[in-house]
């Protein structure tokens, strides 16, 4: 992946495109990126969190999918595909998702404020804000 110190890489351009509302800019350019290196774990999630806000969930799942498979030992990764899952109705496994982000990081807040989004849903009251286990 050579990308020369004083030019941004296509991931953080890609996030920065996201930050700015310019999220069809990001896909535009990480897909092409991905053709040349799919083991590229971190591409695969900033496209995932590009198709997520473009409400492209079928997309963003397959994205943060393969974001974890090459990647199970990041917080990150696990959480963006809860995130997904959830918007898919798919409760149960956007729980065992962040819980497994937990896993990984005990400390990955992003992983219990989802967690409680889904106790939310579930009970239709809010949780009320503890810790999950040490950390």
């Amino acid at each position: 992946m050579p990308v020369s110190e004083r030019e941004e890489s296509p991931i953080e351009q890609a996030k920065l495109f996201i930050r700015r509302g310019q999220r069809r800019l990001a896909a535009e350019l990480l897909e092409p990126w991905l053709e040349d290196y799919p083991e590229d774990a971190d591409a695969w999630s900033v496209l995932s969190a590009a198709y997520f806000e473009l409400d492209d969930l079928a997309k963003a799942l397959r994205a943060a999918q393969k974001a974890v498979d090459l990647k199970p030992d990041s917080a990150r990764n696990w959480c963006n595909l809860g995130m997904v899952l959830r918007r898919l109705g798919k409760l149960y496994d956007a729980e065992r998702a962040q819980y497994e982000a937990l896993t990984v990081d005990s400390g990955y807040d992003r992983a219990r404020v989802e967690l409680r989004k889904l106790h939310e849903i579930r009970t239709g009251e809010r949780a009320p804000y503890r810790k999950l286990g040490p950390g």
